[in-house]
């Protein structure tokens, strides 16, 4: 407890990062002239949204298919500084924070699960306890690799956030985090498996930066079972994914859930390499009417 007490002094109370410092005056001139205090370097950042990642601000590239900058909550460079800051003093070096509207991804590679797991927790509890983290960000999104092991689930939400906004990249993002991976359901039941839960995560991240869009959650079974059987368990499975997907923030009339049952099969084949295809949950991306 000593040292998450530690991290989180650091995060909510560190105000320098890395020789910047806030320069007073109203005019852009005068806030120029301002002179150093301790020695720090005074500089001017201009209104935009920006990312810190190894040791520096940079602003988000925004292609002209993005939604206008008024649509998007520009996180305060000063704040998202303070959490990268505190990361750092905690001993996470590694890791990075990317903060777009109420998303915020925590990206990096840790050597090992278990310092994963450790480091996530840590940056979780920092990122809701700061005074403008707490308020802005309403889900905080995985984006953690291990070392020679599987890339965080939100790593394709990252991307998203310091790009554009359109229907391409919002699919891109979908298709680039469910692959190879699957949404788990115990045998026969709609209810979620925990395990899935960081990789829905990722999703609902995705749905809510894309919000001027549609998604449909298509649920499909094996051919295990009757067809009527399959349908009725694939809506139940479509259903708990929306259900969740709106618990974390994802607005009802943007998800539409449907189960397919075992009618648009991957592989025909009637064995356990075809069935493994076969059941798996898919989102597609759509304009709203």
């Amino acid at each position: 407890m000593v040292k998450m007490d530690q991290f989180l002094r650091v995060g909510v109370a560190s105000t320098a990062l890395l020789g910047l410092v806030a320069c007073g005056g109203d005019k852009a001139a005068e806030v120029a002239a301002a002179p150093a205090a301790d020695g720090l370097e005074c500089v001017t950042l201009p209104e935009g949204m920006y990312v810190f990642e190894n040791g520096k601000f940079s602003p988000t590239i925004m292609p002209q298919q993005s939604r206008a900058p008024e649509q998007v909550t520009r996180a305060s460079a000063g704040w998202v500084g303070d959490i990268e800051d505190a990361f750092s003093a905690a001993g996470y070096t590694w890791l990075d924070f990317v903060a777009r509207e109420n998303i915020g991804v925590v990206t990096g590679v840790a050597p090992d699960e278990d310092t994963k797991r450790r480091a996530l927790e840590a940056a979780t509890t920092a990122i809701m306890a700061d005074p403008t983290g707490g308020t802005e960000i309403n889900l905080v999104v995985d984006g953690i690799s291990v070392a020679e092991g599987e890339p965080g689930p939100g790593a394709s939400v990252a991307a998203l956030a310091r790009g554009g906004i359109s229907q391409d990249a919002c699919q891109q993002a979908l298709n680039e985090t469910m692959e190879g991976q699957k949404i788990q359901f115990p045998t026969n039941r709609g209810d979620i498996s925990p395990v899935s839960m960081g990789l829905l995560d990722a999703v609902a991240g995705i749905a809510m930066l894309c919000d001027d869009f549609n998604v449909e959650i298509g649920s499909h079974t094996d051919s295990r079972g009757s067809d009527e059987y399959n349908l009725v368990l694939s809506q139940k499975r479509a259903d708990a994914v929306k259900h969740y997907l709106e618990e974390k923030g994802v607005s009802t009339e943007q998800l539409t859930a449907v189960g397919y049952g075992e009618g648009v099969p991957l592989d025909t084949a009637d064995n356990a390499e075809a069935w493994g295809r076969n059941a798996r949950t898919e989102f597609k991306i759509s304009r709203q009417p």
